[in-house]
């Protein structure tokens, strides 16, 4: 368990130590910070340099307000529209075990019971302010862009969450912060021609917390790559 930041890693070690965090100090992240983190990640590859990706950055009583409107939509029950989502309506082997093994480690390192619902609610309900973290980061696309451009935004996400380590940083992705795109483009004030990829929970870790003792772990080579 890492107990301070991660400073001049290798890229080997940063990439390995990566991982989702779900408690945040309340500790503000400045704005040269910020800007320094998409300074670096602006040199991800992408097809053609078309550097498809745009970013919208939250914190202070914008990303307050933000919290506000999501936690509603969650307390509502409304239901998720995003414009792109990796969840499964039938989920099938070996992804439906992972996933399990996913969620059951996390309601393990903090006590939950698998039949106590309201906490797995409560837990659930964390994700839409983004853990506690004092920026949101929304990651989106020109509607326009073919499918492969999505491919190069995932590149440049994965170059920012290893740029904010970097800073001392630490992030979480979160595809429910992207739930309901046109609460995102009225609260925005952008119109539809952006399409929603993913958000970032981004801030400075509580790494005391029971929630961040949870690490998911991975296959092995063998079991994804054929030589």
């Amino acid at each position: 368990m890492r107990t301070s930041p991660l400073r001049d890693a290798t890229i080997q070690e940063a990439i390995q130590q990566r991982r989702s965090f779900r408690a945040f100090l309340d500790r503000p992240v400045d704005e040269p910070t910020l800007r320094k983190v998409m300074d670096i990640a602006r040199f991800s590859p992408s097809s053609t340099n078309m550097q498809p990706w745009q970013v919208f950055v939250l914190q202070g009583e914008k990303k307050q307000q933000l919290d506000r409107l999501l936690l509603q939509a969650f307390d509502e029950g409304r239901g998720a529209e995003p414009q792109l989502s990796a969840y499964l309506k039938d989920w099938f082997e070996p992804f439906r075990s992972r996933r399990f093994a996913c969620g059951t480690a996390l309601y393990k390192a903090l006590g939950i019971d698998r039949k106590d619902k309201p906490a797995r609610v409560a837990q659930s309900r964390n994700n839409f302010n983004a853990f506690g973290a004092p920026v949101v980061l929304l990651f989106a696309m020109n509607r326009g862009l073919n499918e492969g451009s999505v491919f190069d935004c995932g590149m440049f996400y994965q170059s920012v969450m290893l740029a904010a380590m970097g800073e001392g940083l630490e992030t979480c992705p979160e595809a429910s912060l992207i739930a309901w795109p046109k609460l995102l483009q009225d609260f925005l004030e952008v119109d539809d021609s952006w399409r929603f990829l993913s958000g970032m929970a981004l801030g400075y870790a509580d790494y005391e917390d029971l929630v961040n003792q949870y690490k998911t772990g991975r296959a092995e080579v063998d079991d994804f790559c054929r030589f």
